[in-house]
């Protein structure tokens, strides 16, 4: 009993420095094992860490040791004790439909409900890819009211999933141009394919090779092409020229191919300094390899699930075609920029949780809610390690949304974008890594989320 009541008062004290941190000026955290996700990262011993963070208003101003950080204190400064737990820099999540995506639409309480689930998660920043003239009328008017909490990154649409072109009204929001508190214009999002339409799934387009495969009574024979190489070369030219962003949504391999080749002949042997990228990239030939490196694409990808290969399955998509479904590892192989996204709320309310998504990405188990049937079979010739996963939520998810030098990774003059979690992902049996918690999120130096350590 005496031991309980101990516990409880350590809890109260440290709520209470939480609480204060919300809204501190200065604030260090020590006695932890900070990753900065800086420096090389090829391996786990190679990595940078440290034990505290100075941090003052709304960046990190100091990383070291805990006592050269415990010198810095300054009347005023909050000080906590994170007791040898593990920190990295706030998770970033940059292909979601958190915006768009939860019902009821254009409430006030959805969005208020689906940041505080992200920061509960630990999600700092995310992609929002589907904003047409609508929904960004809505989400200025929301963050007006000061409700904004994630940093924002939203993807304006020029077409939608079904096809319908809604043209170039995107040009009126300049590029990176913040248009409320941590509400950003980032680029437009274009569909290569059809996806979710009209109470429809998505339609992968498949090429002849592929095609050979599928079943005569396959969904996917039909598939279409929204766009020709040529009307999107034009679309994604026009966009570079002004410095947007294109994320293209692609699954089939003929989709993904389409939208290699109009951002080649877009850039026509120019850098992709935009940073142009594909989403989704769910089945990839060899010779498509080459094109996403010529062209420097960044890659935005999900864990793969035995429940979505089987309803590919059923729905016609040939035994022979297992083979290019989520080819990460082969991917990686090659030194494309690749990012882990949850694409929420596509595939369950859980896949927000990243932990869930190294465990998926790592054992190749299911964590797709969306799915039914039985599907516990692994899928495991695809894996990533943990140390790739979590650069993948990290700096490599700031690079996609071109936001590298303000965010994920820990060093002095960043953002103070930070998650506290239970355990070490690193560390743990990769069967583990699925119940490790998130204790504490930060968001440019206040504690949006925090419970006892």
């Amino acid at each position: 009993m005496k031991k309980l009541s101990i516990l409880v008062c350590i809890l109260f004290v440290l709520s209470f420095l939480i609480a204060q941190a919300a809204w501190a000026k200065s604030i260090i955290l020590y006695n932890a094992t900070f990753y900065t996700m800086a420096g090389s990262m090829d391996v786990i011993g190679n990595m940078e860490t440290a034990n505290a963070v100075f941090i003052q208003g709304s960046k990190i101003r100091a990383v070291g040791d805990d006592q050269t950080i415990l010198a810095m204190r300054k009347p005023g400064t909050v000080v906590i004790d994170l007791e040898g737990k593990t920190v990295f820099p706030g998770f970033i999540d940059p292909h979601t439909h958190l915006f768009n995506g939860a019902q009821p639409y254009f409430d006030y309480n959805t969005l208020d409900r689906v940041q505080t689930l992200a920061v509960k998660n630990g999600i700092t920043s995310f992609g929002n890819m589907y904003t047409d003239q609508e929904w960004l009328n809505f989400i200025l008017a929301y963050a007006d009211s000061g409700r904004v909490r994630n940093r924002v990154f939203l993807y304006l649409n020029y077409n939608h999933s079904c096809g319908d072109v809604f043209g170039n009204w995107y040009e009126a929001y300049a590029p990176k141009e913040a248009l409320a508190h941590n509400v950003w214009v980032n680029g437009i999002k274009i569909y290569a394919e059809r996806s979710v339409c009209n109470g429809f799934s998505s339609r992968p387009v498949f090429s002849d090779k592929l095609k050979e495969n599928l079943p005569d009574d396959s969904l996917y024979r039909d598939s279409r092409l929204h766009l020709s190489v040529d009307e999107f070369s034009a679309v994604i030219q026009r966009a570079d020229d002004l410095g947007y962003q294109v994320a293209i949504h692609a699954m089939g391999d003929l989709g993904i191919e389409t939208s290699l080749s109009a951002i080649a002949s877009a850039l026509q042997g120019k850098p992709n300094i935009n940073r142009h990228m594909i989403l989704h990239n769910s089945f990839l030939r060899d010779d498509m390899f080459e094109m996403y490196e010529n062209s420097d694409i960044v890659a935005l990808v999900e864990p793969f699930s035995r429940c979505e290969l089987n309803t590919y399955l059923k729905r016609g998509i040939g035994d022979e075609n297992v083979f290019y479904y989520k080819r990460w590892y082969d991917l990686s192989l090659n030194g494309i920029h690749m990012a882990l996204d949850s694409d929420w709320p596509s595939y369950g309310e859980e896949t927000i949780n990243p932990m869930l998504r190294i465990y998926a990405m790592v054992t190749g188990n299911n964590i797709f809610t969306v799915y039914s049937g039985e599907c516990n079979d692994p899928i495991k010739n695809q894996t990533l390690e943990v140390l790739q996963c979590l650069k993948m939520m990290t700096i490599e998810a700031a690079y996609a949304l071109r936001a590298e030098k303000k965010i994920g990774s820990i060093m002095p003059g960043k953002l103070a974008d930070l998650v506290v979690l239970s355990q070490d992902p690193l560390m743990v049996y990769p069967e583990e890594i699925k119940n490790i918690e998130v204790l504490m999120t930060m968001i440019n130096g206040k504690v949006e989320y925090g419970q006892g350590f």
